[in-house]
């Protein structure tokens, strides 16, 4: 089963996860904090605060959860509007 290993902030808005596959997802959150219900306290930061991880989410203390099938699907989306 694919698992979250290491999630850091690469820069203000944009997020490193590594998988246990070795793979690595350069994640940009800005869409996700401007159009997604749930994410208002994480746009009142300046910059992206640290997230964690559990293995299957990635989460901020009192604030959203992203679960990695979520993170998947949204990186998959987001190829097919660039095709």
């Amino acid at each position: 089963m694919l698992r979250i290993t290491r999630v850091d902030i690469v820069d203000d808005w944009t997020l490193d996860i590594e998988l246990s596959n070795g793979h690595l997802i350069l994640f940009d959150t800005r869409r996700l904090l401007e159009t997604a219900p749930g994410y208002g306290i994480l746009r009142k930061n300046e910059v992206l605060t640290r997230p964690r991880t559990d293995g299957q989410n990635i989460f901020w203390q009192d604030g959203p959860r992203l679960t990695l099938e979520e993170i998947m699907a949204l990186l998959n989306r987001q190829g097919d509007n660039e095709r």
